[in-house]
């Protein structure tokens, strides 16, 4: 086999210029070239046994692109003939342009892959391919760039050197191969250049020594050449005033919009007025300026040791690096960082930034902020008689701004606040946790913020005191609730009782309340006597009275059809109002009677009632219902009464109640709601019952909600149970019946299960599956507000089934194991002498066991909506006196609170309802004060249906009313996952 060398022959293409060969050519003896050779095409490299490298390998694929053919299939978008197609590309400068470039890739490409070895050239296409041979050197060659300024202009040349010797640029046969990157042929070699150096500025060189630039041009010169050629290349001057220091150097942290417009911390050095970051590879800063002595340059080396300095501080005060010159703080668990973070993190590490010798410049998106931790100082507090002017100061760095100008961002949790010189102070998030209640509360005052003392419980403990507002008053302000002695009152010598000590301890509360103008909410549980604390109460404050007189006689019209009569002046008086619901009127009628017999009572009911406000001066006790309230606020309104009181207030939870919306426009001394739960579902029913008491206790329901609610019953929040509980305390007095256990009789609860019958069974799963899909399909589509009117039915309805399938169904035939087991229990407790409450919700259910009682011949009593209030009061004493009705069928709504039923001691609740507190409403009928025997309370609950589950969901709402008056663990809401469980 001959031997054979693969050779790289430059040639010029007569349209496309220098372009690149390959050949294999066979070598003599002596190793020369012999003059037989071929071209090597790359598609038939593997015809040749030739033992290619792999560089050779690559050098051929980019020569194939060279070929004419390939050029014609890169630019030919047109398809036109060979000929005319090399005709036009000729006189196309753009096209030229591209194919330019495109063979300086290709050829650099090549030449790179080469280094180290020899490549050739042929002038004419009849030349050996091998005629001339040139070395393609390993080593860059080096650029150095003089720039002389003289009165006429700016003399520029150029020096360029390999392996420390000068190339005479203008020898003959001087070349570029290639303008971007260089390659220059010179003297038998090929050179390229290590500063990226393109050919455009080596070929005015290599026809003259040096450019002489007029001074007419001069300026565009500078701008356009010398100033780029100074960041990139070695370059000398001559005749320039130069700067190679900066006279300032600093680090600078500032907030940045990093990819995807999500802000992050960027990390900038300034060298004078140069500004670069880690992610910019610049080594040389260079900047021109025009001064009156000539051109100042600036030309300025980075500083590495002194930024890499810079970033090992920054990251050691806990930033991790998301890019060169980006951080984000190391805390947040992979959570985005907002700008409001980024600049509160720049605040709380300003003074170990600043030890750093790093800057802070606080922007974004248009503001400037302020990196000053910001901090609140109280400066005066001022007492009046209800009220506390509060002057408190946020302190920033030398400033300092009423606290009060920050009350429209505190409200509306907008964090920027603007100051006057334009800068946006960020105002911490915590303040609007720990201050938006007090702004809620309090009004503007020329002192600041004026705020009620019924808030005392709130302020007593708040930072805005530094837990400390008693040593800012004076010692008769210092407590707005209790005395410091805790004062006893005597009750009235005409009181027909003897208080109880936990009863006594009630009347004291409420008197000390009374005494201040403040309200007051009884909420002991059911049973405990409220009834009789508070009429002895209002007992007491009718000793207090004096009466008035007035001159001449008021007259009073008594009724529509009656005429005035003039009421004598020593038996005007200040009445007081209580408002029940008309279940209750009797028992309070019966109650005042028995303990208060001096106190004169009108009830204020009926259609023929009066319509004069002055007809109630005549008595000391109005007794009315909710409902007439409704009718004739503007009638109750004109009358300042001594005490209203609302009984059950639990009747008024709803803020969009007219109920509410009424009761609140009535005029008291004192206000007073009594309640065994004024937390029943959610803690909103607490807004509407205090806001009664005190306007203002708990700010706006929008508020109230916001603040409270939500995070309570959503989020579990502990800090907000706190601060509600010590907002509401001083006004809500609760004992249970735990805490007076020895004076109670021994109460039972037991829970009755009942096996459904199979016909039960199987048409209560047949509902509750058709019920199931609707409600997820429904929610699925419209969401799970929009779903609850279809859950609340589809829960009944299962309630409903689960009692007796006959309450809807007429047609069904079947029994109900439930009733069958509540009847045998029933008759085993009658025969025993035994008297029953049996409660329901559902007044078909009732009727039930009113069609069994009335077919079987047996006494009962019925209370339920449909009996008229005027014959309320004989069922209830049928029930007391007469010994054959033993059994008390009970609408749960009408009552289940205010009846005083202790002859019974068995209280049946015939199905659960979702309120526990209306099921211990209920069972306070009968253990109660004055029930002498055990209460034995039986639940009724059919086995695997949906009271079961209800039973649940009763436990939660208990923790929510502890939560909030006694302080126990938070509660839950229903979720979606808990609705699966209903109805699973």
């Amino acid at each position: 086999m001959k031997d054979i060398q693969l050779i790289f022959s430059f040639y010029r293409h007569p349209s496309f210029g220098l372009s690149l060969d390959a050949y294999l050519v066979d070598l003599l003896e002596n190793k020369t070239f012999s003059y037989n050779y071929q071209r090597l095409v790359y598609e038939r490299m593997s015809d040749y046994p030739y033992p290619y490298s792999e560089e050779e390998k690559k050098v051929l694929r980019k020569i194939s692109e060279l070929s004419p053919k390939t050029i014609e299939q890169q630019f030919n978008k047109k398809q036109l003939r060979s000929n005319v197609f090399l005709e036009k590309l000729a006189n196309d400068k753009e096209q030229m342009k591209l194919l330019s470039a495109y063979f300086d890739r290709r050829l650099s490409s090549c030449l790179e892959l080469l280094k180290g070895q020899t490549v050739y050239w042929k002038e004419r296409s009849s030349d050996h391919p091998g005629m001339q041979a040139f070395k393609v050197e390993q080593e860059a060659a080096n650029v150095t760039y003089f720039f002389e300024r003289q009165p006429e202009g700016i003399r520029y040349k150029l020096k360029v050197e390999h392996a420390q010797k000068e190339l005479d640029l203008k020898k003959s046969g001087t070349e570029i191969l290639s303008q971007q990157p260089c390659w220059l042929v010179h003297n038998g070699a090929i050179y390229h250049f290590a500063d990226g150096t393109d050919g455009n500025k080596l070929s005015p060189f290599l026809k003259q020594q040096e450019l002489h630039i007029p001074d007419k041009l001069a300026d565009n010169f500078l701008e356009s050449f010398m100033l780029r050629a100074s960041r990139r290349f070695n370059v000398q001057y001559s005749g320039f005033n130069v700067l190679t220091e900066p006279g300032q150097r600093s680090a600078v942290i500032s907030i940045e919009a990093g990819l995807d417009k999500e802000p992050v911390l960027q990390l900038t050095f300034r060298y004078d007025r140069f500004q670069v970051t880690a992610a910019q590879e610049q080594e040389l800063l260079v900047s021109l300026q025009r001064e009156e002595q000539g051109m100042k340059l600036m030309r300025y080396s980075r500083d590495k040791e002194y930024e890499q300095l810079h970033t090992v501080n920054l990251e050691s005060l806990g930033l991790k690096r998301l890019r060169p010159s980006w951080y984000v703080p190391n805390e947040n668990q992979g959570k985005a960082w907002t700008a409001e973070a980024l600049l509160e993190w720049l605040g709380a590490h300003k003074n170990e930034l600043q030890a750093l010798d790093i800057h802070c410049e606080a922007s974004w998106e248009g503001k400037r902020f302020v990196t000053e931790l910001p901090r609140i100082e109280t400066r005066e507090v001022k007492e009046g008689t209800d009220w506390f002017d509060v002057f408190a100061v946020v302190i920033l760095g030398d400033l300092e701004i009423p606290f009060i100008k920050l009350r429209k961002n505190i409200l509306s949790r907008d964090r920027h606040y603007r100051l006057a010189d334009g800068r946006i102070l960020l105002l911490p998030e915590i303040w609007f946790v720990q201050y938006a209640d007090l702004f809620e509360f309090g009004e503007n005052s020329e002192e600041g913020l004026r705020l009620h003392k019924q808030h005392e419980g709130l302020l007593s403990t708040h930072p805005l005191f530094n837990g400390d507002l008693n040593s800012r008053l004076s010692e008769s302000g210092k407590s707005a609730y209790t005395d410091a002695s805790q004062a006893e009152f005597t009750p009235s010598p005409l009181l027909n009782a003897q208080l109880r000590d936990y009863q006594k301890k009630g009347f004291d509360w409420l008197c000390r309340l009374a005494n201040k103008g403040l309200g007051a909410c009884l909420a002991d549980d059911m049973g405990l006597g409220k009834t009789l604390q508070v009429i002895s109460v209002l007992l007491w404050s009718k000793d207090q009275q004096v009466p008035r007189l007035e001159s001449p006689a008021p007259k009073v019209q008594l009724n529509l059809f009656g005429d005035s009569i003039e009421i004598p002046q020593a038996r005007w008086k200040t009445p007081s109002l209580i408002v029940m619901a008309p279940s209750l009127v009797y028992n309070w009628e019966s109650e005042l009677r028995k303990f208060a017999p001096t106190l004169s009572i009108h009830k204020h009911l009926g259609q023929r009632r009066t319509t004069d406000p002055q007809h109630f001066g005549r008595f000391d006790i109005i007794l009315t219902t909710y409902g007439i309230v409704r009718n004739d606020v503007d009638l109750l309104k004109q009358t300042r009464f001594d005490h209203i009181v609302l009984d059950e207030s639990q009747l008024i939870k709803n803020a969009r109640s007219v109920s509410f919306q009424t009761v609140k426009q009535l005029q008291a001394n004192q206000r007073i709601v009594l309640t065994g739960t004024p937390v029943e579902n959610s803690l909103s029913d607490l807004w509407a019952q205090l806001t009664f008491l005190q306007p203002g206790l708990l700010g706006s329901f929008k508020f109230f909600r916001q603040e409270f609610v939500v995070p309570i019953e959503q989020q579990q929040d502990q800090q907000k149970l706190d601060k509600l509980r010590k907002i509401i305390q001083p006004f809500i007095l609760r004992r249970t019946k735990e805490e007076v256990a020895p004076e109670l009789p021994e109460l039972t609860r037991s829970v009755h299960y009942c096996e459904m019958l199979p016909e039960q069974r199987d048409y209560y799963e047949e509902q509750k599956s058709v019920y199931r899909n609707k409600i997820l399909e429904n929610i699925s589509r419209e969401g799970m507000e929009r779903s609850q009117l279809l859950i609340l039915r589809g829960l009944t309805h299962l309630r409903q089934i689960a009692i007796h399938p006959g309450l809807i169904d007429a047609e069904y035939e079947g029994s109900s194991a439930k009733m069958e087991q509540v009847l045998e229990l029933l008759d085993q407790l009658k025969d025993s002498g035994r008297k029953v409450l049996m409660f329901s919700p559902f007044v078909r259910h009732l009727n039930l066991y009113r069609r069994h009682f009335e077919a079987t011949g047996h006494p009962f009593s019925f209370l339920a909506g449909e009996v008229p209030m005027q014959q309320r009061a004989d069922v209830i004493n049928r029930f007391d006196k007469h010994e054959g009705h033993r059994v008390f069928l009970i609408q749960l709504k009408t009552g289940g609170s205010g009846l005083n039923l202790t002859k019974a001691d068995n209280v049946f609740l015939l199905d659960p309802w979702w309120n526990p507190a209306a099921e211990d409403q209920a069972i306070a009928r009968s253990h109660r004060m004055g029930q002498r025997q055990p209460v034995f309370a039986w639940r009724f609950i059919t086995k695997d249906t949906i009271e079961e589950k209800i039973l649940q969901l009763q436990e939660r709402k208990t923790r929510l009313a502890s939560d909030i008056l006694e302080g126990s663990a938070t509660f839950r809401t229903l979720t979606e996952e808990e609705l699966n469980e209903l109805f699973g």
